[in-house]
C-alpha cells in the first residue's frame, strides 16, 4: 500500500484574497501591484475603499493613514503570495499584518 503525501501549502496554487490596510497616499496602489508582479501574480481586482472625512480632513490620498485594499489574484502559488506581501510590508506601505485567503474552486 503507498502512502499518499500531502503537498506542501506553499505549493498550492489558486486565487489569493488579500486584505491589507494601505498608506493613503499616490504610489501605494502601484508599489503593491509591482510587488505582486515582480512574483508573477496578476491581479484580478483590487479595490480600496475610503472612509467618509471628519471635518477639516486632509483630502483622500494625502493623509497617509490607513485605507483598506482588497485584492483578488488570479491562480498562482502561496510561496510567491507570501514573497510578494513581505516586499510590501518592506516597502512601508501598509500598516499590520495583511489577511490571505486561500480561495478554493470546485
Amino acid at each position: 500500500m503507498s502512502m499518499i503525501r500531502k503537498a506542501p501549502m506553499q505549493r498550492h496554487e489558486g486565487g489569493y484574497y488579500i486584505r491589507l490596510l494601505a498608506r493613503d497616499r499616490p504610489g501605494s496602489a502601484a508599489a503593491i501591484a509591482r510587488r505582486l508582479a515582480q512574483q508573477q501574480i496578476s491581479i484580478e481586482s483590487i479595490v480600496q475603499r475610503h472612509t467618509a472625512p471628519a471635518q477639516g480632513a486632509a483630502q483622500p490620498g494625502r493623509s497617509g493613514q490607513p485605507v483598506p485594499v482588497i485584492l483578488i489574484t488570479y491562480a498562482t502559488t502561496e510561496a510567491a503570495v507570501r514573497k510578494a506581501i513581505a516586499a510590501v510590508r518592506r516597502d512601508r506601505v501598509i500598516f499590520g499584518r495583511p489577511q490571505v485567503i486561500r480561495i478554493e474552486k470546485n
